[in-house]
């Protein structure tokens, strides 16, 4: 796959990446998002300066993906559970 150059600004500071094409959408949709969070922590929260507003960002995001993790998971195994349960009943 071809990587080429996109900049994407956070908590206003501009970044140079190499993504592939595939993956440009996610990239600059992921800035938004990050963008947006360290806007409402800084409208809500004290802080000194956009260290702790991306700190706070990564590990509220990173939590909402283990969450998502761990609920992708459990529902692999419930669907894995009901599959062997139809099988067993069609193998009868």
């Amino acid at each position: 796959m071809e990587e080429f150059a996109i900049s994407v600004n956070i908590a206003g500071r501009a970044y140079r990446l190499y993504v592939e094409a595939k993956d440009e959408e996610n990239v600059r949709k992921a800035a938004v998002l990050i963008n947006n969070k360290v806007d409402e922590f800084a409208g809500n929260y004290a802080f000194k300066d956009k260290q702790d507003l991306l700190a706070m960002t990564a590990l509220m995001h990173t939590s909402e993906l283990l969450n998502a993790r761990e609920h992708s998971e459990s529902m692999s195994q419930t669907v894995f559970d009901k599959l062997k349960e139809i099988d067993k009943i069609l193998s009868e």
